[in-house]
């Protein structure tokens, strides 16, 4: 069994109004072809990746997949399941995953995939908007919530991914935010 050697890091997590910007990282020992096997196939990711509880394959698009339209339903503690659809807008084989999210998220979602130190390091960009009017009343507390909320996605995802969607075994696994607070953009 390969090990895994997995960090993850929210860098530059910048927030205003109701957009949201994070960037998780994750190493791993596993080569780029292991890890883009399991990431590339999304539809899969609910029978591995807790928290994401569903995705459903919407739209086929071309042989690359760009085009493919997929309904993802993800949920952590809280108890709402946020509901988007992706559509896969790029995709590069060993190299990039990015897709357009519409639903109660809009924006961009965007996975890299380099080489690094016999391993990969695997790059998770998201910019997007709460796309419900609910969402985006002045609660107190609210931003930290959804920041928390991918957050404990994130790490479900390094933990169980990294042991059951890979196939590796987790040696290492650290979680940082670098939120300073709302910040305008």
């Amino acid at each position: 069994m390969n090990k895994i050697l997995t960090q993850t890091a929210l860098n530059g997590a910048k927030e205003s109004a109701n957009r949201y910007q994070f960037q998780t990282v994750w190493q791993t020992s596993a080569p780029v072809e292991k890890v883009w096997e399991t990431l590339a196939d999304y539809s899969a990711w609910s029978t591995w990746w807790r928290g994401i509880r569903e995705v459903e394959v919407v739209r086929r698009g071309d042989d690359s997949g760009v085009g493919t339209v997929l309904r993802h339903g993800w949920r952590s503690w809280i108890p709402y399941t946020l509901v988007f659809d992706l559509e896969m807008i790029r995709i590069e084989s060993k190299r990039v995953l990015e897709g357009r999210a519409g639903g109660d998220l809009e924006g961009i979602c965007k996975w890299t995939f380099n080489p690094i130190n016999g391993g990969t390091e695997i790059r998770f960009d998201v910019d997007v908007r709460t796309g419900r009017w609910w969402m985006n009343l002045p609660i107190p507390f609210a931003r930290q919530i959804v920041r928390a909320n991918f957050e404990t996605i994130m790490r479900w995802g390094r933990e169980v991914g990294a042991e059951t969607g890979c196939g590796c075994e987790v040696i290492y696994g650290k979680l940082q935010s670098a939120y300073a607070g709302a910040n305008a953009n």
